[in-house]
């Protein structure tokens, strides 16, 4: 009976178990909508702000050039939390190529990880990370951080020389997980690449400096920002395609004490009935 109820036990720990899975599942589905459908906007403003530097260079010229060398600040966007497959590790290893790309430039490199787990895996790399910003959990702490991040940034480049950022995220893609390295900042190696589709570019009164500072602000922030969403986007569709095969285990997993439990359940009975009968032909043949 002892080990029927161990089986027994077992069976309702593993369910509990499985109901955890299912609902982080449910809500993995949820917030990849939700991520998804914010990038998007993020993607469609980004070209807006594309459009405005195009205009902005054809008419004001071209930037000049900064240092070549300096403070390099490389932004690792990973998770706080766990059970999302290797959506860190991608991470980290373009965060190692990117270190290692502008330390052989002459930069002086910094990190700053968003995310306790990837600021672990970076550490365990022999990396050190200078600064770490929180995940937000929701499209309504984005804001938050990116104001956060924003605000070292620009301290860093008044105080510190920083003229080159770069920002890693996981990329929620349909074709499978995808990590990408995007140069932010120095502004020159983009200056005027984008074409202009219209005939004519539109002209403005607002001053060259004036409109180049709206257009940084703008930039960066949508930057950090697209880049915090599609990896909130990525991690969400690693945690579900984890959920979904841990779910896949623990029902398997399931069965398999079920069949012990039966086996086991009939084994006692057997043994039950079995006594029975040695009492009954003890009795009888007395």
């Amino acid at each position: 009976m002892q080990q029927l109820e161990a089986v027994r036990k077992k069976i309702a720990t593993t369910g509990d178990l499985l109901s955890v899975v299912k609902t982080m599942k449910a809500l993995a589905a949820v917030n990849i909508r939700h991520f998804e459908n914010a990038a998007k906007g993020v993607g469609e403003y980004a070209e807006v702000i594309e459009q405005g530097w195009t205009v902005f260079f054809r008419n004001a010229g071209i930037l000049p050039r900064g240092s070549r060398d300096g403070v390099a600040v490389v932004l690792a966007v990973g998770s706080d939390q766990g059970m999302c497959g290797q959506f860190n590790e991608l991470a980290r290893s373009e965060v190692v190529k990117a270190v290692a790309e502008l330390s052989d430039a002459g930069h002086k490199v910094i990190c700053w990880t968003c995310g306790e787990r990837v600021r672990g895996a970076l550490e365990d790399s022999g990396i050190e990370v200078d600064l770490n910003f929180r995940v937000p959990g929701s499209l309504r702490g984005v804001n938050s951080i990116v104001d956060e991040i924003e605000q070292n940034l620009d301290d860093w480049r008044k105080k510190r020389g920083m003229n080159h950022f770069t920002i890693v995220n996981n990329l929620h893609v349909s074709d499978g997980a995808k990590v990408a390295a995007r140069h932010i900042l120095p502004l020159d190696k983009r200056s005027g690449s984008t074409k202009w589709d219209g005939k004519s570019l539109p002209m403005t009164n607002v001053p060259v400096q004036d409109l180049f500072s709206s257009l940084f602000r703008e930039y960066l922030y949508i930057s950090v920002y697209g880049g915090i969403v599609q990896s909130l986007a990525a991690e969400n569709s690693s945690r579900l395609a984890a959920m979904q095969v841990a779910e896949k285990n623990i029902i398997e997993h399931i069965d398999v004490l079920e069949s012990d439990y039966r086996t086991t359940r009939q084994g006692n009975i057997t043994g039950e009935l079995l006594d029975i009968v040695a009492g009954v032909e003890a009795v009888v043949g007395g």
